[in-house]
């Protein structure tokens, strides 16, 4: 019998395919570079083909790797939940948390940080997704808690919390002629290329179908499954319909410009979601009553 896939090996393909590069593997594992490529390589090695297309913008599964990521992360999750299961008396309890990007990269590390200073010890275990994923991994049980951002289609058997108000905009490079205007009408958007996330992302699906009530149908000329390597590409030309929350560090060192889209409404409400049932335990029921009163905040303001 074949010797079983080692977790490791796993996570450093599943993390490669959820962050859209092997360096942000790397970083969210605490390896280095060479050591997260070397764990991919192995894995690539016991299944007998690759799994990753490398490119200048990262990486994406190849047709091997499509059909292998959801069964490691069901192998991953059912790890974990084994680990938390078997924690000792004196541990402490895990906060499963799978967040989309713009939530997970910018808003979830202040918002738990806040939480732990009121908290009982806990251990936060938070995985970065994208809409799609997050709402899976809540329905199956993957996590107690979800942040999405967009479209979620059936809510059956969850209750939801809107954490967060939040607008896409026109980004692009520098020197890009919409980088001089105030804003770009929504009409003009058909006239440049249109750099997209992946199907499945919340910030794609709010922009996409939002254009496309106005008539306005955008077909992306590159779709890209991780925030930095979609900002690389828009530095190269193009644009991208983006929070301008995930380009703050470019706009303020002048390389990326965030422009209002004329035309069209294009704000969204950031939520976090729960299953109804079974009933949160602590930390995560702890968790969510703390983000209710950052509810409370949005509905007040």
């Amino acid at each position: 019998m074949a010797e079983p896939l080692p977790g490791r090996e796993l996570a450093a393909f599943v993390t490669a395919v959820e962050t859209g590069t092997v360096q942000g593997a790397a970083d969210a594992l605490a390896l280095t570079q060479s050591a997260a490529t070397k764990r991919i390589q192995s894995l690539e090695r016991r299944i007998g083909q690759p799994l990753l297309n490398r490119g200048s913008l990262g990486v994406a599964p190849t047709a091997a790797g499509q059909l292998l990521y959801p069964l490691a992360r069901e192998a991953l999750a059912a790890l974990e939940r084994a680990e938390t299961s078997a924690l000792a008396p004196n541990q402490a309890p895990v906060l499963r948390i799978h967040a989309s990007r713009t939530i997970g990269e910018t808003l979830l590390p202040a918002w738990l940080a806040s939480f732990r200073m009121v908290a009982a010890p806990h251990r936060a275990l938070v995985a970065i997704t994208n809409t799609d994923d997050a709402m899976r991994a809540v329905r199956q049980g993957d996590c107690e808690i979800g942040f999405v951002e967009g479209p979620t289609g059936d809510t059956r058997g969850l209750e939801d919390l809107v954490v967060a108000q939040d607008e896409l905009r026109a980004v692009v490079a520098a020197g890009h002629p919409w980088a001089r205007r105030r804003s770009v009408p929504a009409a003009a958007l058909r006239s440049d290329r249109f750099l997209a996330r992946e199907r499945g992302s919340g910030t794609r699906a709010v922009a996409t179908t939002t254009l496309a009530q106005a008539g306005i149908v955008l077909e992306p000329s590159l779709e890209v499954s991780s925030a930095e390597g979609l900002k690389r590409a828009v530095l190269a030309g193009g644009f991208a319909l983006l929070s301008e929350r995930t380009v703050a560090a470019e706009i303020t060192t002048g390389a990326l410009v965030a422009v209002p889209v004329g035309g069209v409404e294009l704000r969204r409400s950031l939520r976090a979601i729960r299953r109804t049932r079974p009933a949160l335990v602590d930390p995560a029921r702890a968790f969510w009553n703390w983000l209710s009163g950052v509810a409370d905040a949005v509905d007040s303001d």
